[in-house]
């Protein structure tokens, strides 16, 4: 009797130990890297364990690291799947409890599986490195992270309806955003520069949690660690180290760095070099699969998610006799304005001779650049320049490097193209700014439009054309730059500083014209106001031809 109470009391004890030890796991199988933050932000909000899939071949692998007593919750995207029927997958790796939600936008559907959740940031989905940024405090605050857009704010705007104590705006958003949500008096994190966000953030988390050991990462790639947040990001830059981040480290608590992925060592040893710190370099993780032998390491299970492009290279490098200036032109392979910084060495036969840049220059998406510098002399035809150019997404965050030797091509070049900036105007019906441009020579020219210092949903930018406009001998055009601006913005931008680079070649546009000119607005365009001449010159004959007819009637009685 004795023995056989024994042994019920330990099956009873290992059927209750089974129910304790079994939990919900949950895994992310999406190819939308938002499906995939959003699940496994929910999964740490819950205080659950959680993974996500990278490649539909990563499925298997996945299920052989996970404890067979886990009770799976799958999280699939309805449309974008990596692994259809990945249920079904996981039944036959040994896991009894397998539950699937389909989901066609895991960030707003999530949320409503979390009702207790009453605090929220909101970042905008084209800049993915600002909802990483925002992880350790979104999960030390208990927040949930939208990821909005002009398109689906409306529905962000009925879920925080009733239910929003705090609000935060981090980062850039559409304006649209930005209005939808003022009346809920949110915080805004949004100084024009994501390192000087990430750093206010950085700060924030500091009130609620411990920053003596960081994260750092550049916020390009989901990575498991990074989204449990128990330590907070800061971003390194792709290989040139911000100052201000360096900088902050510095004057902060922060003692231990942990590099996620190995492609930013360079970057991290720049902070290691320049602040004391101890970096650590996370790079592997043992093998899920098995073999005999060493026990081996596979790579990290990363989900890259999309970025801006930034890339700046060197179109070609003049010497202009004709004017003793030294031309460089870059060209931007990027779809984000950029700044850049260089320091330009001239090897010449006798010495080396150099010029650079005292302030950080503007290039639009797609563009040509040509900066000039003036005195330059160089004797011989045979010259060589070793390029360093800083450049990044904001003057003062200049991140990346591009470097290298060029040869000097030797011009003789009198550039005889003159241009007035007529006006500038605001043309509210097709949201864009209007300036139109006289070519005053008889020659055809090439010219770009910059406009500085604009106010823009509160932050101070420059936006340019994409691409040089042909102006015809001794005539003019309207140059337009497409830029959503709200009333509140108008009102912040009566001068605006219009900056003009032409010439005779498209490519090397080295002449500038500068004006400050009081902006002002049409509310409809050329087109318009000649279709509202039309009708009401159609109106007034339709009037005047039944005052004839009825004359006509009149006569006749």
């Amino acid at each position: 009797m004795k023995k056989r109470f024994v042994f019920v009391f330990a099956l009873c004890l290992v059927f209750t130990l089974s129910l304790i030890y079994a939990e919900d796991y949950v895994v992310s199988n999406s190819a939308d890297w938002q499906d995939v933050y959003s699940a496994v932000l929910y999964a740490n909000l819950r205080g659950l364990n959680s993974d996500f899939l990278v490649s539909t071949s990563h499925g298997p692998t996945l299920l052989d690291g996970i404890n067979k007593n886990n009770d799976l919750i799958i999280i699939s995207s309805k449309d974008n799947p990596l692994v259809f029927n990945y249920p079904s997958l996981a039944r036959s790796k040994g896991f009894n409890s397998v539950e699937e939600i389909e989901v066609s936008s895991a960030n707003l559907e999530l949320i409503r599986e979390l009702p207790n959740i009453r605090n929220f940031i909101v970042v905008g989905d084209a800049y993915g490195y600002n909802s990483m940024a925002v992880v350790a405090y979104s999960l030390a605050t208990d927040s949930w992270v939208f990821l909005a857009n002009r398109g689906n704010i409306d529905e962000i705007d009925s879920i925080l309806q009733g239910r929003a104590d705090k609000i935060i705006l981090y980062g850039y958003v559409d304006s649209e955003v930005t209005e939808a949500l003022s009346k809920y008096n949110p915080e805004i994190i949004n100084t024009g520069d994501r390192f000087q966000d990430n750093i206010e953030i950085v700060k924030k988390y500091s009130t609620v949690g411990s920053i003596n050991q960081i994260i750092l990462s550049n916020g390009e790639f989901i990575e498991k660690e990074i989204m449990q947040g128990k330590n907070t990001m800061l971003f390194t830059g792709r290989e040139n180290v911000p100052p201000k981040i360096a900088e902050y480290i510095k004057s902060s608590e922060i003692e231990i760095g942990v590099l996620i992925g190995n492609e930013l060592i360079g970057a991290a040893t720049n902070i290691r070099q320049s602040t004391g710190i101890n970096v650590m370099v996370k790079f592997a993780r043992s093998a899920r699969e098995r073999t005999s032998g060493v026990s081996p390491v596979e790579g990290l299970d990363l989900f890259y998610i999309p970025v801006p492009n930034l890339n700046i290279s060197v179109y070609s490098i003049k010497y202009n006799k004709a004017s003793s200036r030294l031309e460089i032109t870059y060209k931007s392979d990027s779809n984000m304005p950029a700044y850049l910084r260089g320091t330009i060495t001239i090897i010449t036969p006798s010495g080396p001779i150099r010029v650079g840049d005292l302030d950080e220059v503007f290039i639009a998406p797609g563009d040509f650049k040509t900066v000039v510098y003036e005195g330059v002399v160089i004797s011989g035809e045979e010259a060589s320049a070793e390029v360093y150019v800083l450049y990044g997404e904001s003057p003062a965050s200049l991140d990346r490097v591009l470097q290298g030797t060029y040869e000097i091509e030797m011009v003789n070049i009198i550039d005889r193209c003159e241009l007035d900036i007529k006006w500038l105007k605001y043309n509210k019906q097709e949201n864009s700014f209007v300036v139109k441009l006289k070519n005053k020579v008889s020659v055809e020219c090439w010219a770009s439009v910059e406009l500085k210092d604009i106010v823009i949903n509160r932050i101070t930018q420059t936006i340019g054309t994409e691409e040089s406009e042909k102006l015809l001998p001794k005539r003019s055009k309207r140059i337009y730059m497409y830029e959503l601006l709200t009333e509140s913005d108008l009102t912040k931008n009566n001068f605006i500083k219009v900056v003009s680079y032409y010439g005779e070649r498209r490519d090397s546009l080295v002449n500038t014209k500068e004006v400050r000119m009081e902006l002002n607005y049409q509310r409809f365009n050329f087109l318009t106001y000649i279709i509202f001449i039309l009708i009401f010159a159609i109106l007034i004959f339709i009037i005047f031809f039944i005052i004839a007819r009825k004359r006509d009637k009149d006569d006749e009685d």
